[in-house]
C-alpha cells in the first residue's frame, strides 16, 4: 500500500497549525518589500505585520516564484521518510511558474527514484484549493487511493470558486493593475469591482456601486449556481478588513439563517497582488462539494 504525502504552496493559505494536524507540507512563496525585506509567507511574519506593512507602503511588494530546486529539495525529504507517493497541489498555472517548476521537480526525482509524484493543478487562488487539499488528507486518514485523491482534487478544485470585492481600489493603483483616472472614476461613484476565479486568473464578472449593494451582488452570483445557501457551507474570505466580513456574514445569515460558516484569512501572496480590502465568499458552484472540513486554526 501507497504511503502518501501532500504538498502544497503557500498560495493555499493552510495556516501552519492545520498543516502540521494534517501532515500536509506547504512550501512557501517569497515576497520583498521594496526590494528588501526578504520574507516567505506564513513564516518570517504575521499576517497582521503584513498588511499593516502594506498599508504604510507606497508599492506593492513583490512575490518570487518557488523554484524547482526547492521542489526538489521537498520531494527528496519525504522520500527519505519513506513516502512513495507525493501529491502536489499547487497555486493556478496561469498565473505562476510554481506548478511548471513543481512537474519539472518531479519528472527529474522520479527517474532516480522509485516513487509517484502527481501535480495537480488548481487554477484557483487561497482556501479554493486549501480546502480541497484538507479534505485529501482527510481521505489520506480514511485509506483512499492515491487515484481517488488526484480525481476528488481535479474535480474538488474546478468547483470551487468565490464571489468578493476590493473595497480600496488603491491598492490596485499600486500595483499598476488601473490607472489614475479610473481610480478617480471609481471612487467618485462608488463603484466596486466584482471578481471571481475564471481561466486560472481573477477576473472582473461585474461591477456594483454602493456596499448594499454589493452584498446582494455577491449572495445572488453564489446562489445563482448551487441555488439555496441553507444547509450548505460557505467560507468568507477576507484580507485585513474584518468589519466588512462580519457585515457580509450578516447579510447572508438574514437571507439564508442555515447557512453554514467558516473563515479563511488571505494571507501574503495573494495580498501582495490585490491588497489588504479584499473580501468575500468562498462556495461550491455546483453544491454537489461538502466545504465544511475547512479549518482555519
Amino acid at each position: 500500500m501507497s504511503k502518501i504525502k501532500l504538498i502544497t504552496d503557500g498560495g493555499a493559505d493552510i495556516k501552519p497549525s492545520v498543516a502540521e494536524r494534517y501532515n500536509i507540507r506547504v512550501i512557501p512563496f517569497s515576497y520583498t518589500f521594496d526590494g528588501e525585506n526578504y520574507c516567505r509567507t506564513g513564516i518570517d511574519e504575521t499576517t497582521d505585520e503584513f498588511y499593516a506593512r502594506m498599508r504604510a507602503s507606497e508599492v506593492l511588494p513583490k512575490t518570487t516564484q518557488i523554484t524547482p530546486a526547492q521542489y526538489t529539495e521537498a520531494y527528496l525529504e519525504e522520500i527519505e521518510k519513506g513516502y512513495d507517493t507525493i501529491i502536489v497541489v499547487s497555486l493556478s498555472s496561469t498565473a505562476s511558474g510554481a506548478c511548471q517548476n513543481a512537474i519539472m521537480a518531479a519528472k527529474e526525482v522520479m527517474e532516480d527514484n522509485n516513487c509517484d509524484i502527481r501535480v495537480v493543478d488548481s487554477q484557483s487562488f487561497t482556501c479554493l484549493y486549501g480546502q480541497p487539499v484538507i479534505h485529501a488528507a482527510h481521505m489520506i486518514e480514511d485509506g483512499a487511493s492515491v487515484d481517488e485523491i488526484e480525481n476528488y482534487l481535479k474535480k474538488a478544485t474546478a468547483d470551487i470558486n468565490a464571489v468578493f470585492v476590493v473595497d480600496d481600489l488603491i491598492y490596485l493603483k499600486k500595483g499598476g493593475r488601473i490607472n489614475a483616472a479610473t481610480l478617480l472614476f471609481a471612487n467618485m461613484l462608488d463603484i466596486k469591482p466584482m471578481l471571481m476565479v475564471g481561466g486560472g486568473l481573477v477576473v472582473q464578472a461585474d461591477k456594483v456601486r454602493g456596499e448594499k449593494r454589493v452584498h446582494k451582488k455577491i449572495m445572488d452570483m453564489a446562489t445563482e449556481h448551487c441555488g439555496d445557501l441553507n444547509g450548505k457551507t460557505v467560507i468568507f474570505v477576507y484580507g485585513d478588513v474584518p468589519d466588512k466580513r462580519d457585515k457580509l456574514e450578516a447579510d447572508v445569515k438574514e437571507r439564508f439563517p442555515e447557512v453554514n460558516v467558516k473563515f479563511c484569512r488571505i494571507g501574503q501572496l495573494i495580498g501582495c497582488h490585490i491588497g489588504p480590502t479584499v473580501y468575500g465568499m468562498v462556495y461550491s458552484t455546483s453544491g454537489e462539494f461538502d466545504i465544511g472540513d475547512y479549518e482555519e486554526e
